[in-house]
């Protein structure tokens, strides 16, 4: 009885993976590693000068599309979106976020979501990077 039971019980396993695959058409920043801390990229003194905002970001299953037209998608990693636009603050270091407020430094190739427009632009950790898809 036991012999029976592990061939049918491995089968039942795999057939209940059947359709959990990932979808192979996502997006690639979905796949963006965070870099370790010792590869964060560093804050320009003017971001808006040498830094291209445009593209996709993602952190923890969360993705950010900024578009040239200074459009805005946040796609959380439940799959709710948020539309909205992006915009400059004037020390051309960080950009706002119409659709939540959000405030972002800007760094070439990544974006760090800071706490708030007071947040020092020192000190950035691991947990704000949202990594540019390549």
């Amino acid at each position: 009885m036991r012999k029976l039971l592990i061939p049918v019980a491995a089968i039942a396993l795999l057939a209940g993976c059947k359709g959990n695959a990932p979808d192979p058409a996502a997006s690639d920043a979905a796949t963006v590693a965070t870099p370790a801390a010792a590869e964060m990229p560093a804050l320009p003194d003017n971001a808006k000068a040498t830094a291209s905002v445009p593209g996709s970001y993602a952190s923890n299953g969360s993705i950010l599309v900024l578009g040239a037209d200074d459009s805005a998608v946040m796609t959380d990693a439940a799959g709710k979106v948020t539309k909205g636009k992006w915009a400059w603050y004037s020390d051309g270091r960080r950009i706002l976020l119409t659709a939540d407020k959000s405030v972002w430094a800007v760094a070439d190739g990544a974006l760090y979501k800071m706490a708030d427009k007071d947040a020092p632009l020192t000190g950035m950790t691991t947990d704000q990077i949202w990594a540019k898809a390549k």
